[in-house]
């Protein structure tokens, strides 16, 4: 599983960068599947992460907010995690990257499920920035120009430790979140894409080195690999013909690059153009893997194997997009119901102010033209489904002191280590 940090639809050569190549993370679409209409399970970090864990809508963790270095919250130890189901069904389970759902002991990876560890607690632009093996940290103050090599090589070493059994690797780099690292010799790869470019083709190096891992221990027809994006482009980045970036609550803050390679289960070149979210991969590796799905929770994510090998449609009749504690959108088939909308500048809530806006995403998805007046029922229809969701999540709504809560005046939390 390869989970970039704020990449966009559009930031791939192929789905359209002008000036980026990226033939290694292009490959996995091609000798495999490609999913245009896959979306983020939420459209910042840390909601995005537990939702991909979980299989669950974040408000139901109550991990609605970006963590902190001073938050002395994180991923609830109840809930169950696609490492922990994946190791009870008999994989190996380890992360390499960032972590970003709470930095206290309990939330560590470590106890979530994770056999091994290397990576970070959280963002690039959050301090103290540290380096951890396990529960040690292992670099207190890192060279972001060489951590993209230093997740690689783990990488590698963690699939060549366990080639011979069936395993789990998490792989989520840090990048191309700012602030934007590459190594020296990247410098103005990429032209005229700027730091930006060239921080996405180093990723591109190190998930051809995984690649390359598979093939050289013989792993490459029956292992699924999964390369996916937390949420679109933030300061720089391309959301493709969407609307929208990381942070907002249009198309380009959800919607991300899916694409997929298990030769042994998915004909190279497939597409399924149908809707589906992080939140479907924890049922779908449940099926794949003989695993067992929770049964005592809601779980909001659906087994969708059977879009990826054999072309069907989604089993979502609908898909909800969470903003922080409320309802941001509500997509079907055709429609999406967008019902506020958040830039980093302003706040609209629609419900407030004007009527929510109706889009045609199958003849507009770059939501220009609101056409509510001209598909009423739907409309209602709509609307009636977005107040029982969010009558349904209004009770877990949290309090985390704001969306970025980082004030210079409140202080750290305790960091890993002290708080062992």
């Amino acid at each position: 599983m390869i989970f970039v940090d704020d990449m966009g639809w559009g930031d791939l050569s192929s789905s359209g960068a002008e000036y980026i190549d990226t033939p290694n993370i292009d490959s996995i679409g091609q000798d495999g599947l490609v999913m245009p209409q896959f979306y983020a399970g939420s459209n910042v970090c840390s909601p995005s992460r537990a939702a991909l864990m979980t299989g669950r809508y974040a408000p139901r963790s109550g991990m609605q907010f970006v963590t902190r270095p001073h938050s002395d919250w994180g991923l609830p130890g109840e809930e169950v995690t696609i490492a922990e189901m994946l190791h009870d069904a008999g994989y190996a389970t380890g992360m390499v990257g960032k972590w970003h759902l709470g930095h206290r002991l309990e939330f560590w990876p470590t106890e979530q499920g994770f056999d091994s560890f290397l990576g970070v607690p959280y963002s690039n632009d959050q301090e103290p920035f540290s380096l951890y093996r396990g529960t040690e940290i292992v670099q207190r103050e890192i060279d972001q120009t060489t951590l993209e090599d230093t997740y690689a090589t783990e990488a590698e070493r963690f699939i060549g430790d366990h080639a011979d059994q069936p395993f789990f690797l998490y792989y989520a780099s840090n990048f191309p979140h700012r602030p934007l690292f590459f190594p020296p010799e990247n410098t103005g790869r990429s032209g005229p894409a700027g730091d930006y470019g060239d921080t996405v083709e180093t990723i591109d190096d190190s998930v051809g080195r995984i690649l390359a891992a598979l093939d050289a221990h013989g792993l490459r027809e029956n292992t699924v690999v999964v390369f996916t994006s937390d949420n679109g482009p933030w300061f720089q980045g391309s959301s493709g013909p969407f609307k929208g970036h990381k942070g907002d609550t249009n198309e380009g803050g959800y919607r991300v690059p899916f694409l997929l390679r298990w030769p042994a289960g998915v004909a190279a070149g497939t597409h399924n153009d149908d809707m589906s979210m992080a939140i479907d991969l924890l049922p779908s590796f449940a099926k794949l893997a003989g695993a067992q799905v929770p049964q005592d929770r809601v779980i909001d994510g659906r087994d969708v194997t059977a879009m990826w090998t054999t072309g069907a449609p989604s089993p979502h009749e609908l898909l909800y997009f969470i903003n922080n504690n409320g309802l941001a959108a509500v997509r079907s088939p055709r429609f999406k119901l967008l019902l506020s909308e958040y830039y980093r500048a302003s706040h609209i809530d629609f419900r407030r102010y004007t009527a929510p806006k109706l889009f045609d995403m199958l003849a507009d998805p770059q939501e220009r033209y609101d056409v509510a007046n001209r598909y009423p029922e739907e409309y209602a229809r709509l609307m009636a489904l977005a107040d029982e969701m969010s009558a349904e999540i209004g009770p877990m709504a949290v309090d985390r002191g704001g969306i970025y809560p980082d004030d210079p005046a409140l202080p750290l939390g305790p960091v890993l280590e002290e708080s062992r």
